[in-house]
């Protein structure tokens, strides 16, 4: 999904709270502070998704365990 239709998704969702610009800029600071997170020594973890990180140039991405068991699942179903 590119960024311009998350934005929208969002703006469809909640139009009643905020103006698209809000969004946009929101969507924008999200992305940002993730980025800023992965660069960092820290990483950045997503619950229930994964961990990014930084190894020299390279970005790692780790699957979470949660993730992979459901993945699994969803194969299984997909093969029946």
């Amino acid at each position: 999904m590119k960024k311009k239709r998350l934005v929208e998704r969002l703006y469809e969702e909640y139009s009643h709270i905020y103006s698209k610009k809000k969004v946009y800029r929101m969507v924008n600071f999200l992305l940002d502070e993730m980025k800023k997170s992965i660069a960092s020594d820290d990483g950045l973890k997503i619950s229930g998704f994964g961990s990014f990180r930084r190894k020299g140039k390279r970005i790692l991405f780790r699957l979470s365990k949660r993730l992979i068991k459901r993945l699994k699942i969803e194969a299984k179903r997909s093969k029946m």
